[in-house]
């Protein structure tokens, strides 16, 4: 019977001691984090040619504009491999694209959050065509574009996200063409 009695004190403390630790320290919630995060994109893009599109993008969260909606300032540099054929001529696109813009997050849960991003950059583009009297014809360009996309993503753990978006770039100068995207991703917070 004594050692019943001394195991249930035993045990009251234990369970004790953590409730009181957890009842002294205040509950706070966590800070918004101001560390850059780094994401790799994967997707098809879609204009007059089509072909697929590799991005990566840095991420820099600025400060909160109301208590729900952030914003971030996001350096993009993507890559994107355009080909079309049509009546024995062949035409491909090797566009290079760096774009600052400004996004706009609204977490819809503690998981959940859509952005909407948008931007000014500039983009370097290699056309070549495969004609079938002339031959291989070949230029360059280099012009201004924007950047309109909505998104999510969704947080697997602290520091990981996965999302997916849908990107609007159109472009001015020689390539001019809207191209529409569809890009899967992962994010990483440094």
């Amino acid at each position: 019977m004594h050692v019943r009695s001394l195991l249930a004190v035993v045990i009251a403390a234990l369970l004790a001691v953590p409730a009181a630790v957890h009842a002294k320290a205040p509950v706070r919630p966590a800070p918004a984090s101001k560390q850059l995060s780094v994401a790799g994109w994967l997707g098809y893009e879609m204009g007059d040619l089509d072909g697929l599109e590799l991005r990566v993008d840095g991420e820099m969260p600025y400060q909160k504009l109301t208590p729900q909606i952030a914003l971030s300032f996001v350096g993009s540099v993507g890559f994107s491999h355009l080909t079309v054929s049509e009546f024995g001529f062949d035409f491909t696109a090797n566009i290079l694209k760096v774009v600052p813009a400004a996004r706009f997050t609204l977490p819809v849960n503690p998981q959940f959050s859509v952005f909407g991003d948008a931007g000014l950059g500039l983009y370097y583009a290699s056309l070549s065509s495969e004609l079938p009297i002339v031959g291989k014809v070949s230029d360059s360009s280099v012009g201004f574009m924007l950047r309109l996309e909505a998104g999510g993503f969704y947080q697997v753990n602290p520091r990981t996200k996965i999302g997916g978006m849908l990107t609007l770039d159109p472009m001015f100068g020689d390539v001019d063409d809207a191209t529409f995207a569809i890009l899967a991703g992962l994010t990483y917070q440094l």
